[in-house]
């Protein structure tokens, strides 16, 4: 190994990250998320107007949720395949159209059932953006990893962004018009994302529409499930998305910690839970640009660092749950943007990295690990739900349980990170075409050629992922 290998990398330059590609992607994606924005905002309004004397606000809302719920983890499931067949800037444009009209259809909505089956459609739609961003990404830099991660970088920056800077105008245009209105024009952020898909968006460089994988057959269909759900790497990932995800959807029980133990009313615990996306924004901004600059070794060190933070935080709101503990609402608000803050680099940038590497499979590879994140996650807080309201410890054993699985999902994490940024035992960088490191345990994977790994046996991909385009050197 060369002494170039094991320097330090340049600091990158700013057109490395804010170059057309990426500010196109960055912006098409703020698009998306200001328009699922738009249900979680209007949510309160909705269940106040429409919840019938039977039922409380609180179930109202319920409901929608699980359809909201029901729509992403649909839409994962069978979406996953769309991008990489029939290409990343087509299923984009007919995404983006669906969201318009379920939008639309959100506004007309009169019931629970029908307010719940449109916001479910937005999701189902919605969660396709993420995995073609990364294909489009994917592919623009196929043989430039530092512009990859740079790339990755704002894509990860533009999720939490959009939440945060759209959800108090559609906040305030709701004071003024009423929901239903504000439903209806907040499609108008759908059909901008559709415009920059149809003008601006290419699948691949000078070529608008260029699908990565191959057309939809069930041969096709079963051999890319067993590429992704075969590969033990992903199920690194896959596994550590659980933890992370908790992390990420807490968004659902903060308000009612803050408003039981933390002595503020439930309008004010609501507009507190904006904490965590503001933490998640906090996190990619600032640790993922530091992130992105750093040399292997160090990679997979600040990764453990930022776990290891995130799990005092989740303990500590544990801690102040407990009845005796004088509690303080700041210091409730101050522990939830730590936790948050420590996690948008391994929820947003870490698992994207993997499935640039699975050449025709990266959007299903992407779809398929939020999948498994949703679908756990949505069980876990069922499950901590009921263990939260059993008495005064609730809380204290529910975040206890979340800091649990964070561990566990740290302990994935590395082992991954130590494989897929090859770091030895000796914190040496090591080659990209023998992940298996030095772990002497580990004979199934030790030893294993790089595209072999990422389930990529054809040709074209063993050329675009080989070790020689992802060295030490390059990054």
């Amino acid at each position: 190994m060369s002494s170039t290998a094991m320097s330090s990398p340049p600091a990158p330059t700013p057109s490395l990250y804010f170059n057309k590609l990426n500010i196109i992607i960055f912006l098409t994606y703020v698009t998306s998320a200001a328009s699922v924005a738009a249900p979680v905002v209007l949510i309160s309004s909705i269940a106040s107007d429409l919840h019938s004397p039977s039922e409380s606000e609180s179930s109202f809302s319920a409901k929608v949720a699980g359809y909201a719920t029901l729509g992403t983890s649909l839409g994962k499931a069978l979406m996953g395949f769309v991008g990489d067949s029939m290409g990343a800037r087509r299923t984009m444009i007919l995404s983006f159209l669906c969201m318009a009209g379920g939008l639309v259809l959100y506004s007309l909505g009169d019931t629970a059932l029908s307010i719940g089956m449109a916001n479910a459609v937005i999701e189902y739609f919605n969660s396709v953006h993420w995995p073609c961003s990364a294909i489009i990404l994917a592919t623009h830099y196929k043989n430039d990893p530092e512009g990859l991660e740079a790339g990755i970088f704002l894509l990860s920056l533009s999720s939490r962004f959009g939440a945060v800077t759209s959800m108090p105008l559609i906040a305030l245009i709701n004071s003024w018009l009423g929901w239903r209105k504000t439903a209806f024009y907040s499609a108008g952020f759908s059909i901008l994302g559709l415009l920059s898909a149809i003008f601006m968006v290419e699948d691949a460089p000078q070529k608008r529409n260029e699908p990565q994988g191959k057309l939809l057959t069930l041969t096709s269909v079963v051999k890319s499930l067993k590429a992704v759900l075969g590969n033990k790497i992903w199920w690194l990932v896959a596994g550590a998305q659980i933890g992370n995800g908790m992390i990420r959807t807490s968004e659902r029980v903060v308000g009612s910690f803050y408003s039981e133990t933390g002595g503020v009313s439930d309008d004010s615990a609501g507009s507190l839970t904006v904490v965590v996306s503001i933490g998640f924004l906090f996190s990619v901004l600032i640790f993922g640009s530091m992130f992105t600059k750093m040399g292997n070794k160090n990679k997979v060190r600040f990764v453990s660092i930022m776990y290891l933070g995130s799990i005092l935080c989740v303990l500590g709101l544990g801690f102040l749950s407990l009845p005796f503990v004088s509690s303080s609402i700041y210091l409730e608000v101050a522990l939830t943007f730590g936790m948050t803050s420590l996690m948008g680099v391994q929820y947003y940038q870490v698992p994207t990295m993997l499935a640039s590497t699975f050449g025709e499979n990266k959007g299903l590879c992407s779809s398929y690990i939020d999948g498994v994140a949703y679908a756990s996650t949505s069980i876990l807080w069922s499950g901590l739900s009921w263990v939260v309201k059993q008495g005064d410890y609730g809380w204290l054993y529910g975040w206890s349980s979340v800091a649990f699985t964070v561990v566990c999902s740290m302990i994935l994490c590395n082992k991954f990170c130590n494989k897929f940024w090859a770091v030895d035992g000796k914190g040496n960088p090591a080659q990209y075409s023998k992940l298996g490191g030095q772990d002497e345990d580990d004979d199934d994977m030790r030893g294993t050629e790089y595209h072999d790994v990422v389930g990529d046996d054809d040709e074209e991909n063993r050329r675009s992922f080989s070790p020689d385009t992802f060295t030490t050197k390059n990054v």
